[in-house]
C-alpha cells in the first residue's frame, strides 16, 4: 500500500502544480524519468542489465499511460 501511494505521489504533485498548458507533457516526462530511475535501481540492486531493465520499465509506463489516456478520451470522460 505504501508503494502505490509513494508511486502516485509524483504524478499527482505534477497534476496539481503545473499549469494547465503543460500539465500533460511535464506529468509524462516526470512519470518517464522515474520510470527510467526505478529501472536503473532494479537492475543494480538485482545486479541485471541496466539499459533492458530502464527500456522495459518505461516501455510498460508509457503504453499503460497511453492506454489509459486512449481509453479516458474514447469514452469522454476528463477530470
Amino acid at each position: 500500500m505504501l508503494s502505490f501511494t509513494v508511486g502516485a505521489l509524483l504524478p499527482l504533485l505534477t497534476i496539481v502544480l503545473v499549469v494547465a498548458d503543460f500539465r500533460v507533457l511535464v506529468t509524462v516526462l516526470a512519470v518517464v524519468i522515474a520510470l527510467a530511475l526505478t529501472g536503473w535501481a532494479s537492475a543494480k540492486f538485482g545486479y541485471g542489465p541496466a539499459k533492458r531493465a530502464v527500456l522495459r520499465n518505461m516501455g510498460g509506463g508509457l503504453f499503460a499511460m497511453l492506454a489509459t489516456y486512449g481509453i479516458g478520451s474514447l469514452i469522454g470522460t476528463q477530470i
